[in-house]
């Protein structure tokens, strides 16, 4: 399989994502093709922008037409499967017409620290609003961790396995 991985990372989460990728699919045989046009599979990752893709990804969507289309990200805001959802779902309404999304992922990724001196500045004035997003920039230091990783590369053998008709262990059904 030919696949190509796009991806945005503003602080390296998503990147790590987008290596173990690289790393599972080399291990199934698969080469990278160096861009969408000559891909099988196209894995479109990014860092969640105000609940979206990273804009600067937009010149690049419309080479995803007609293609199989595995959506991977992070987000600073963790812990809500509903959240992550609709996040991914943006995500998909950015396609263009044509592209097949194959299958998806999205996990908590840790955030700079000036994002925590900037919530307690605000939690002085506002503590009902800010301490819990401390406490979540707290929680989402060191993610994606080894556990996030490893369900990354699950959802996405499991993806490529309902995709292709095999097992995700990649044996023909």
């Amino acid at each position: 399989m030919l696949y190509t991985i796009i991806c945005s990372s503003k602080t390296g989460n998503t990147a790590k994502l987008a290596q173990r990728a690289r790393e599972a699919l080399d291990a199934r045989g698969g080469r990278d093709a160096g861009s969408a046009e000559g891909a099988d599979l196209v894995l479109l990752g990014s860092w969640t922008d105000k609940g979206g893709l990273d804009p600067a990804l937009g010149d690049v969507l419309p080479q995803l037409a007609g293609k199989r289309v595995f959506l991977f990200g992070t987000c600073g805001f963790g812990g809500d499967p509903a959240y992550y959802d609709r996040v991914l779902d943006n995500f998909a309404a950015a396609l263009p017409a044509g592209a097949r999304v194959v299958g998806r992922f999205m996990c908590q990724g840790q955030m700079p620290p000036a994002v925590r001196a900037r919530y307690e500045g605000m939690a002085e004035r506002d503590p009902a609003r800010f301490l819990p997003m401390i406490e979540n920039f707290d929680r989402a230091l060191g993610h994606p961790s080894a556990d996030d990783l490893d369900a990354f590369e699950a959802a996405l053998r499991g993806a490529l396995a309902r995709d292709e008709g095999a097992s995700p262990d990649g044996a023909r059904a």
